[in-house]
């Protein structure tokens, strides 16, 4: 019988038996003999491909399977911005959500209840409720979370469509036997806490941007903002009323969560066609929508990042201009970063392949190539953005021996050390923002700062009651 297995990225598909040849095949008709001839060859080709498609699943379970009875350490690195990355490429806690379900702490710590529970709430799909609702979720929903963390195999249907189907189930049985069932006292599950697009949460830092951070969770609010649907709503203010029931918070998020790393007009066109694909739309709308949204919106909701990042820009563009090949700074960590982009220039030979005409390209030296100066221009302001996020997670973890581990601009830990890990977090982020730290980027690229791009709005200091900073 005929078994395939698919929930999220999780591959596992058996090969697909072959079509039944008519019998008799001698009777058989030219048009049948065809039609089997062509689903037998589909069906080949299909089968031919599963080892590739199964690959990432079957790489992962080989990994799991050969150290799930030890200890095992993953080697980390570091890109020119701080950035951290597993070397490992399977089974790392940066991997897909099966790969993250996999792993555990091996040194596990006391069951905290409401961490599990908000573990379990937030992989099933309830990141953007109240912490009150995914707690209360949970709590009404002990029956389900037992019956599928005693048959996770038969209750597959009940339990793949939530939003990371891995982590939950996961999460699930973690919380069903530490605290429904309490046959565990102790707990090595890692409990994900994540910021809300960091980047524009840097962005707002560093313009002292009090409406901005409210939209990203800076400072406190009732529950979660959704700066996706404010975006949203700010469009519609330009746009005719019949265009409104297509502006929703889908629409935006893809030219939002981008913002911070300079996304261009063209780009935020493409993501916008794509979530109005279907949609009958008159000429000159689509162009619009994406005025409405890129060039209206997104500035007036989150007008300080757009200054901040205009102002990197124009600094990266005219240290170039002026003669630099890179621009470094300091970060608040310590960590040096050098940013150099130069085009990929190329000289070229002909080659003869098996009777073919090829054309191949050596690259020159590195030293030999003229500066890219829009790649440096646009890559400044997301490269300012991932090293002071780096450098906040450097300073958080620089002396903290618990168990943890980060996905860029998420943390994990233990469920009992979520609470001193979200303290610390927030308090580092006060740390370095309370410093003029945009002004403290010029002066160390020798510029001249524009104090106009400083909103001096904000209270850094809120962040302490902010509940959905990182949740």
């Amino acid at each position: 019988m005929e078994h395939r297995i698919t929930v999220g990225k999780f591959r596992a598909e058996e090969p697909t038996p072959p079509p039944p040849k008519p019998e008799p095949w001698e009777s058989a008709s030219e048009e049948e003999k065809l039609t089997y001839r062509r689903t037998r060859t589909q069906i080949e080709d299909l089968n031919s491909a599963l080892a590739q498609k199964n690959y990432r699943t079957t790489e992962a379970l080989y990994v799991a399977n050969k150290y799930k009875d030890e200890t095992f350490w993953i080697p980390w690195s570091f890109d020119f911005r701080g950035r951290v990355y597993p070397i490992p490429t399977s089974l790392s806690p940066q991997g897909t959500d099966f790969d993250k379900s996999l792993i555990c702490f091996e040194e596990e710590g006391p069951v905290n209840e409401w961490w599990l529970a908000f573990q379990v709430a937030t992989t099933y799909g309830l990141d953007k409720a109240p912490m009150d609702e995914r707690i209360e979720w949970v709590n009404k929903n002990h029956s389900f979370l037992s019956r599928i963390a005693d048959d996770p195999e038969g209750t597959i249907p009940e339990w793949s469509e939530a939003e990371e189907p891995w982590c939950f189930i996961a999460a699930a049985i973690e919380y069903d036997q530490c605290v429904i069932k309490k046959i565990r006292k102790a707990s090595g599950l890692p409990v994900s806490i994540d910021a809300t697009c960091s980047g524009l949460q840097h962005l707002s830092a560093l313009a002292l941007d009090r409406g901005a951070a409210e939209m990203v969770n800076v400072v406190p609010t009732d529950k979660p903002s959704d700066g996706y649907l404010i975006v949203a709503e700010t469009a519609k203010e330009i746009l005719p009323k019949h265009l409104h029931k297509h502006i929703t918070r889908k629409v935006t998020k893809r030219t939002v969560m981008t913002t911070p790393y300079g996304v261009t007009e063209r780009s935020a066109r493409d993501y916008i066609r794509q979530e109005l694909k279907g949609i009958e739309l008159e000429a000159g709308e689509l162009q619009m929508i994406v005025k409405a949204i890129y060039r209206y919106a997104v500035r007036k909701v989150f007008d300080g990042p757009c200054r901040s990042m205009e102002f990197i820009q124009k600094v990266a563009a005219d240290r170039i201009k002026a003669g630099h090949t890179t621009l470094e700074w300091m970060t608040p960590s310590g960590f040096k970063v050098i940013q150099e982009y130069r085009k990929n220039e190329v000289e070229r030979i002909n080659t003869k392949l098996l009777g073919q005409r090829l054309l191949s390209s050596l690259l020159k030296e590195w030293e030999d190539r003229s500066i890219n100066l829009t790649k440096a221009k646009t890559a400044a302001s997301p490269n300012l953005i991932h090293s002071l996020d780096a450098a906040l997670l450097h300073l958080v973890f620089a002396e903290w021996e618990l168990p943890f581990t980060v996905i860029h601009d998420c943390i994990l830990g233990r469920s009992c050390d979520m609470d001193e890990m979200g303290s610390k977090i927030r308090d580092k982020f006060v740390e370095i923002y309370s410093q003029p730290i945009l002004k403290d980027w010029a002066t160390q690229l020798g510029v001249d700062f524009d104090e106009s791009v400083i909103l001096n709005t904000l209270d850094i200091n809120d962040v302490q009651q902010s509940s959905y900073f990182f949740c």
